[in-house]
């Protein structure tokens, strides 16, 4: 019987990853860590960085270009920084515990940063932002990634379209925040208009000469990405660039290979976590109840015509995750494809309970 379109608790997604990941030979911890972040990415309604991703990551595994086994290592280390390498480790596990590990000397130190190398792709750099969110702190991430974009003047794929993200703890409302690439939109979209035989934007991508295409059919084998806001998106990518790759003596740009095309290589990628402690600069209360009036000044801001709510950075995406907790999940049907050929392969079934949808 076919299971699309019909609702998952988010525990029971999370209990499918990780039998499937300790299948495949992940320590029960890491499995954890990482159905944690897969599946909170798409309770987050952001589908394309989620459990979507799980049976690729398994593929990279087998391929090669993954480590199964092995922990994150710290190499070097001071009171308000860490470098840690990676190890080819599935990207969540030493992202999670570089995150935990600046929240820990913030807290001591007022503001730390936690840089790890020889990464593999980690999902939605958001997910650890928000574990500073959690315990009243200010989280920054920023990752590297392969070449997809291309830059003012030039063609071809120059730079990683580098993400970044911001969460801000808000007192009585979610955290504020922010989960961006620097490309004007996301590549998965070039390839859905491609596959659907459609025309894009002409902000979206360029051809192989450089130039501005309304057509995507070519698309990933020729042109790039263009980033967000020209120029602006290209500053904010080699600022990411910068404090990921080249800081942390990690991969950058060329160095870097596509966590999904070229399964049998490491990524190589490298992160940056940087955590500010709330409470070594200002009373925690005071802190959070600034943040709810700058959210109830957003909400309260003069509406253009037609508007019926005004959101801050976020607050849609605490919308789905409450309705998730509380109602399921109901996935795309790719992502619903995805799952039920790695269901399929594993012979690990998904339980689903009689939810209402």
């Amino acid at each position: 019987m076919s299971v699309e379109n019909k609702k998952i608790q988010t525990e029971d997604l999370k209990k499918f990853c990780v039998q499937v990941l300790i299948k495949e030979g992940l320590c029960e911890e890491h499995a954890w860590i990482t159905a944690d972040v897969l599946v909170e990415t798409d309770s987050f309604g952001t589908h394309s960085h989620g459990i979507k991703n799980l049976h690729n990551y398994i593929r990279k595994f087998r391929a090669g270009g993954m480590n199964m086994h092995g922990v994150p290592e710290v190499i070097k280390e001071g009171l308000g920084f860490a470098l840690i390498d990676g190890h080819s480790l599935i990207g969540m596990v030493p992202a999670y515990k570089a995150m935990e590990l600046a929240i820990s000397k913030a807290a001591n130190n007022g503001i730390a940063c936690v840089l790890v190398k020889n990464g593999s792709h980690f999902g939605a750099a958001g997910y650890y932002a928000n574990m500073a969110a959690k315990k009243n702190m200010i989280g920054l991430v920023f990752s590297n990634v392969d070449a997809n974009m291309t830059i003012p003047g030039a063609k071809g794929k120059v730079i990683g379209n580098n993400p970044m993200s911001y969460a801000v703890p808000a007192g009585k409302n979610p955290a504020v925040f922010l989960d961006i690439a620097m490309s004007s939109v996301a590549s998965l979209k070039v390839v859905q208009a491609r596959n659907d035989g459609n025309p894009v934007p002409e902000t979206w991508i360029v051809d192989e000469n450089g130039l501005p295409t309304t057509d995507p059919s070519h698309y990933p084998e020729e042109g790039a990405m263009q980033p967000m806001a020209a120029h602006k998106g290209y500053g904010l990518a080699l600022m990411v660039e910068v404090l990921t790759g080249v800081l942390s003596g990690g991969g950058i740009m060329g160095d870097v290979p596509s966590w999904l095309f070229d399964m049998e290589k490491e990524n190589n990628v490298s992160h940056t976590f940087i955590v500010i402690d709330v409470s070594k600069f200002v009373d925690v209360s005071l802190f959070t109840k600034r943040m709810e009036g700058v959210v109830d000044h957003l909400h309260n801001s003069p509406k253009a015509k037609g508007t019926e709510r005004i959101y801050y950075p976020g607050e849609m995406e605490w919308d789905r995750y409450a309705a998730a907790a509380d109602q399921g999940l109901t996935l795309p049907k790719d992502v619903e494809e995805s799952l039920k050929g790695l269901s399929e392969e594993s012979g690990i079934p998904i339980y689903r309970q009689n939810l209402e949808g």
